[in-house]
């Protein structure tokens, strides 16, 4: 795979590093990938949860894409969204990602609406979630939602796999990976494409842990942008996640001792 790689990551600035861009350029470099970030929500959270947030200007994001573009000696190996707030912010990324400096880039949506402990990250006020996501949903080279956000966008029931394969061929994009950590039992997490679904099955862990999404759909872009297949990068960003998951609970294991 490539030695090079750089993913170019838009999403909200979570103080703490549990989510959020932090996490996200922790994430690529275990990777082998460099994070070029793009702020576009600043959150006030802590240890008890989100108090408040804020979407940067669209003319404020747009100018950190150019800037970070702008006599870059390559353009990035690919691009990953996160939280980002509004339809405005959604819809004008996508317009610039459709521009020739960037539109040959893959890139992974994770279309984040709610925090971990609950919190609304999305404002709704301009439409639905399907109606700011709908233009970044047509670029994906792979989308990453859970089963809520697949409810969500879809507005369908996806209580079992045949229908979560069904809503997640209705969000139009190339390939969908539905997690499966919402879901009782083994989390199976579902690489929904146009013509086949491939089933991949883990273990679950005791417990709970911040940003798994997050860091699942980075490793994912940054395995992209080393040159890895959407297969291979599903299984080593599933490999991030499970070793985060690890050591969390080694973590908590020590704490409670």
């Amino acid at each position: 795979m490539k030695r090079d790689a750089t993913v170019l990551v838009v999403a909200g600035l979570d103080p703490t590093g549990g989510a959020g861009l932090a996490a996200d350029l922790t994430v690529l470099a275990s990777v082998g990938a460099r994070g070029w970030p793009v702020a576009a929500a600043l959150t006030a959270q802590g240890p008890k949860g989100v108090r408040g947030w804020s979407p940067v200007p669209v003319e404020m994001l747009l100018a950190q894409l150019d800037a970070l573009l702008d006599g870059a000696p390559r353009a990035p190996g690919a691009v990953k969204t996160g939280m980002l707030g509004t339809a405005a912010l959604a819809h004008a990324l996508a317009a610039r990602l459709a521009a020739r400096d960037l539109a040959r880039a893959p890139l992974v949506v994770d279309p984040v609406l709610l925090s971990s402990s609950g919190a609304l990250l999305l404002d709704l006020a301009d439409g639905s979630p399907a109606d700011a996501f709908g233009p970044l949903l047509a670029r994906a080279r792979v989308v990453t939602p859970n089963l809520d956000e697949l409810r969500a966008l879809t507005g369908l029931e996806v209580g079992s796999d045949e229908a979560a394969v069904a809503a997640a061929r209705r969000l139009g994009a190339r390939a969908v990976l539905v997690k499966g950590g919402h879901r009782e039992g083994a989390p199976v997490d579902l690489l929904v494409e146009r013509r086949s679904v491939t089933r991949f099955t883990g273990r679950r862990r005791p417990g709970t842990a911040r940003g798994t999404g997050c860091r699942l759909a980075s490793a994912l872009a940054g395995l992209l942008a080393r040159g890895a297949s959407l297969d291979e990068a599903v299984r080593g960003a599933k490999k991030v996640v499970e070793r985060y998951l690890d050591a969390q609970a080694r973590g908590r294991g020590g704490r409670d001792r």
